[in-house]
């Protein structure tokens, strides 16, 4: 049912997009000069208030403008578990989401719903590949950054991850040995150790190899 609804009695709990202030601006400019094009999505709570489905962004740029109402298309009573689908699929009509919102959402969706990597890729209509292809980009920068992973670098998808790593790297190699992870720059090597055994090993390997 459609009905216009004053803004002050519309609630946004959660979204599952990461907002920016200049995305909400351009919304808001796009809504004061052509008028709010689709409604946005709620739903009955107590107390005669709504509760924002999806149109989270919508209704922040609505309350940018200082509009006191906002078309809106109410529903009936959801589970959380719907909400975030309704959400989700919102989200991912209206814009490519980075790899690093889908990691999030699949965690969510693991850790809430117990849903398996095969179920969660088709809600997408994706194949599992897909879904670790999320998982492999951040996994990329997570190698390239560690724990100080660049705001600007979470927006990316997974895509977008792949070129700048490849792009990086053209000048340095990674490779993964068993128990070593052994990084190559030109005619250097910095071997780093994930045991004091292993480092031990190596410590010996080289000694033994100087005395030849």
């Amino acid at each position: 049912m459609l009905k216009v609804l004053e803004v002050s009695k519309i609630m946004s709990v959660k979204n599952i997009r990461n907002e920016h202030d200049k995305e909400i601006e351009e919304l808001a400019d796009s809504i004061n000069r052509q008028g709010l094009i689709n409604p946005i999505t709620v739903m009955s709570v107590s107390g005669g208030k709504y509760r924002v489905i999806a149109g989270h962004r919508r209704l922040e740029a609505v309350k940018r403008l200082g509009l006191p109402h906002i078309e809106c298309q109410i529903l009936e009573s959801m589970s959380e578990k719907d909400i975030v689908l309704t959400q989700l699929a919102e989200n991912v009509q209206r814009k490519n989401m980075s790899a690093q919102e889908l990691v999030d959402v699949f965690e969510e969706l693991k850790e809430k719903y117990h849903m398996k990597q095969n179920v969660i890729a088709k809600l997408f209509g994706k194949d599992d590949s897909w879904v670790s292809m999320q998982y492999q980009a951040i996994r990329m920068l997570e190698a390239q950054y560690g724990d100080k992973i660049p705001e600007e670098c979470r927006k990316y998808t997974a895509n977008q991850i792949k070129h700048m790593t490849k792009k990086a790297m053209i000048d340095k190699e990674v490779i993964f040995c068993k128990g070593m992870k052994v990084e190559i720059t030109g005619h250097k090597y910095v071997i780093t150790c994930e045991t004091n055994d292993m480092e031990n090993e190596l410590r010996a390997m080289i000694k033994k190899h100087r005395r030849k």
